[in-house]
């Protein structure tokens, strides 16, 4: 199909076609080929697949619409055109919506390494990745926590901006009671919060211990307490039906 020029053709149908799903599910597995990520990541496609996002679509054309956006989202060279024409502000309102958020993280994660400043400065998107650590799902948890460390490391301003998100006590749950791939990014974020913390000059606290709250100042004892508490919970561990397909795992990072 790509030596005889159905690309050409695609662009052409998304052009003047009344049936935007039958070209997402066109665009979906075409991009799952390696060989079509970079001509797609060229394509008219892209633009057609952003819109989708947020257009008023049946739900199987934005699912398609988001799997093909993965797909070409691994490919590092397409993620310069991906974040040109705006691919952060159309996943933003999706990370918070349950039924995309898995979706959502993936993109982001693939993402994360080559527009982490694209991505902290885009509103909404911290604050969505650091909301995921909450969700009952431990995929979900892992995902967000993977990216969260990857956008955190080496990056103080990122490094605040979590914070300031309150993902302390979420980090925690993740690390006692996560997929043994989140317990692991939530000790490492916690660790590098706590290394952040040594780091900072003296901060003049108030005189009133009721108002001191966990933050920058992260404290060992408040950890350890907040673990204690978090290990005697049982979190559900309902697997998303929607991301069992082995094309939609997120690299291991």
């Amino acid at each position: 199909m790509l030596a005889v020029g159905v690309l050409p053709l695609l662009e052409n149908i998304i052009g003047n076609s009344g049936s935007p799903g039958a070209v997402a599910a066109l665009c979906l597995n075409l991009s799952s080929l390696e060989q079509a990520k970079p001509v797609i990541g060229l394509s008219e496609a892209v633009p057609f697949l952003i819109r989708a996002l947020n257009d008023n679509v049946d739900p199987t054309c934005k699912s398609d619409a988001l799997i093909a956006l993965y797909h070409l989202s691994s490919l590092h060279s397409n993620i310069p055109r991906l974040v040109s024409l705006n691919i952060l502000d159309a996943l933003q309102p999706l990370i918070d919506d349950d039924t995309w958020t898995e979706k959502v993280l993936a993109i982001l994660t693939n993402m994360v390494n080559l527009a982490r400043d694209e991505i902290v400065s885009t509103h909404g998107l911290v604050s969505g990745l650091s909301s995921a650590l909450d969700m009952n799902e431990p995929n979900v948890q892992e995902q967000a926590a993977a990216c969260l460390l990857t956008m955190c490391t080496g990056n103080e301003t990122c490094i605040q901006m979590v914070l300031q998100e309150g993902v302390i006590p979420s980090l925690v749950s993740v690390s006692a009671n996560g997929s043994a791939r989140g317990k692991q990014k939530a000790q490492k974020l916690l660790l590098l919060f706590r290394e952040q913390r040594h780091q900072d000059p003296p901060v003049v606290q108030d005189s009133s211990p009721q108002q001191c709250e966990i933050g920058v100042g992260l404290v060992n004892e408040e950890v350890r307490s907040l673990t204690k508490q978090v290990s005697k919970r049982k979190l559900g561990r309902g697997w998303s039906s929607l991301w069992r397909n082995k094309s939609f795992l997120v690299h291991q990072c």
